[in-house]
Formats: structure tokens, C-alpha cells, sequence
């Protein structure tokens, strides 16, 4: 039985590059989510896209250059949502960057967010 709530893999794209349609349709008022929680395999995951694009550029000469970071969620001495700490996977420069290049136990990223066993716990 599936239990991910993503019906195809644009649904999850609009949702975290082009955006959501606000309530008046307006596509300057486009809403973006930020981030998505997710279990996958008894493990939880957090992917966020920092908060402002201009930082990526800053984010160039940096040690860990881009904008979308995927990171495990130790949750071993508390229950989920609480995390005793995170592990990050890596940092991408695109939305595209992550579903391509990001392995989570031998799968692609873009299979991960599909596959029928990954549950979404939280979006913001």
C-alpha cells in the first residue's frame, strides 16, 4: 500500500522550485515550501533550501557551496520531530543537482522522494 503522498515527481518539483498557487492565483504570490521531512527505510531525513536565493552566490566560495541541503535526523535518545542532532548528506546548487546526484541507500533521490514506502512528516 502507498503511503507517500506525491502522485509523480512534478507535484514534489512545483512544491519546492516553482511554487505553490496562493488563493489568489497571483504568480508573483507563488509560495515555495522551504523544507520536507521524510522517513525513508526507518530513517528521517530533513532537506531545506536556504532562505534567500542571494545567498547561494555567497555560498560559491564556500567550503559546501549551494542552496538545497539534505541531512539524516538522529532522533536516537528522543522521538521524531525532536533530533538529537543532524548529519548532513550534502549541499546542492539546484533543485535538479539534488534529484539527480543525491544517493540515499543506492537510490537516487528522485526515486526516494517517490518510492511508495516514504512518508512525508512535515513540510514548511
Amino acid at each position: 500500500m502507498r503511503i507517500n503522498e506525491y502522485n509523480n515527481l512534478d507535484e514534489f518539483i512545483f512544491e519546492y522550485c516553482k511554487g505553490r498557487e496562493s488563493s489568489s492565483d497571483n504568480p508573483e504570490q507563488r509560495q515555495r515550501f522551504m523544507g520536507i521531512e521524510f522517513s525513508y527505510n526507518g530513517v528521517f531525513y530533513r532537506m531545506c533550501r536556504e532562505p534567500l536565493e542571494q545567498e547561494s552566490s555567497a555560498n560559491k566560495n564556500a567550503q559546501n557551496p549551494g542552496i538545497y541541503n539534505l541531512m539524516i535526523m538522529h532522533c536516537d535518545s528522543q522521538e521524531y520531530p525532536a533530533a538529537d542532532s543532524f548529519e548532513s548528506i550534502g549541499y546542492y546548487s539546484d533543485l535538479d543537482d539534488l534529484l539527480n546526484n543525491c544517493i540515499i541507500d543506492e537510490k537516487p533521490f528522485r526515486e526516494v522522494i517517490m518510492d511508495d514506502e516514504t512518508e512525508i512528516l512535515g513540510k514548511d
